[in-house]
């Protein structure tokens, strides 16, 4: 079971917000702030296990109201989640999960409230929660987590203590994921490709981790424009995996610049031995270069030109600078 200890380097709040849960002391309303897989999720669970637990020590883990939150049972606590259709969060689902928490608690405690996408409330939704964070039901904790807070009404805001999450460092991701028995290896890997944030880390599939290396063998062995077709054909019609494969190119790029600036190096990160050789050649001024044209592909794609003219913008920067610094 994870423990409030385990999130301290997420945010300054949590010693505090465990405190209050502890002492009964709490407010509300919360929000709950920052990129995904920060650990958002796992503390308002957490606070709900504080809030509704009979140990001596709270949250024990093991009395039943600590077991049923865990195993996502618990009668009193409920989650907040778009539909799966229309992908969000209407005014109807929100009236009827407002009109549960409205009445009397099955376990005579505290009643909970989770919304962990609540950027997915349309506006209808968010102005019907508002009337109850004015008039909240007594007993009864909301718990916000997003990681577009500017998706929020103001007044929603405003009406909830906001906590903010923030990655880790590389060394406490990967120290956090050799704590849930990854190799140092694989921590530090997905450390990296997650940017710090653990959940991401622990999401991170076989799949991902096979691409990291297949795609920049491809990508950095193009060499010339004749190579680029190739390539980019085999990778155009796997619309599913199109988004995961800028993804993994990003964070590619991102670690070569911090391998060409000498921070940390590129080999043992799971990258083709084409990715290492082009950031042992490639002074830091051809790394921003690709940089760049990785983010303007991000852009055109966001302004729906199709992914293969994307990719080829990448790929004919590549080989330009295959042509200034051979590696």
């Amino acid at each position: 079971m994870p423990a409030f200890e385990d999130f301290e380097g997420q945010s300054a709040h949590i010693a505090q917000l465990r405190s209050d849960f502890e002492r009964g002391a709490f407010v509300h309303a919360y929000l709950f702030a920052g990129p995904a897989g920060t650990g958002k999720r796992s503390v308002a669970r957490l606070c709900a296990m504080t809030a509704l637990c009979r140990g001596e020590k709270k949250p024990c883990g093991v009395c039943g109201p600590c077991r049923r939150v865990l195993a996502g049972t618990h009668p009193d606590v409920h989650t907040v989640v778009p539909e799966r259709e229309k992908k969000k969060i209407g005014v109807d689902v929100l009236r009827a999960a407002i009109e549960e928490v409205g009445t009397r608690s099955f376990e005579d405690g505290v009643k909970v409230m989770l919304f962990p996408d609540a950027e997915q409330m349309t506006e209808a939704a968010q102005n019907c929660l508002l009337k109850t964070l004015e008039e909240p039901p007594a007993g009864t904790v909301f718990f916000l987590m997003t990681d577009q807070p500017g998706a929020l009404l103001p007044t929603i805001v405003s009406r909830c203590r906001v906590i903010r999450f923030h990655p880790l460092s590389q060394e406490q991701a990967e120290a956090r994921l050799r704590a849930l028995g990854l190799s140092a290896q694989d921590a530090s890997r997905r450390a990296r490709m997650a940017e710090g944030c653990v959940g991401q880390a622990l999401a991170i599939d076989e799949e991902q981790l096979a691409l990291r290396r297949t795609l920049t063998a491809d990508v950095f062995s193009v060499h010339s424009m004749a190579d680029v077709p190739a390539v980019v054909n085999r990778y155009k019609e796997d619309r599913d995996r199109q988004t995961l494969v800028m993804d993994v190119l990003e964070c590619a790029v991102r670690d070569i610049l911090i391998a060409q600036s000498g921070a940390a190096p590129l080999e043992g990160a799971g990258y083709a031995p084409e990715a290492e050789a082009y950031a042992r050649a490639v002074p830091m001024e051809g790394g921003l270069a690709l940089s760049g044209q990785v983010t303007q592909a991000r852009k055109m794609l966001g302004s729906n030109v199709a992914f293969a003219s994307a990719l080829e913008t990448v790929l004919l920067k590549v080989s330009e600078e295959y042509a200034k610094w051979r590696w």
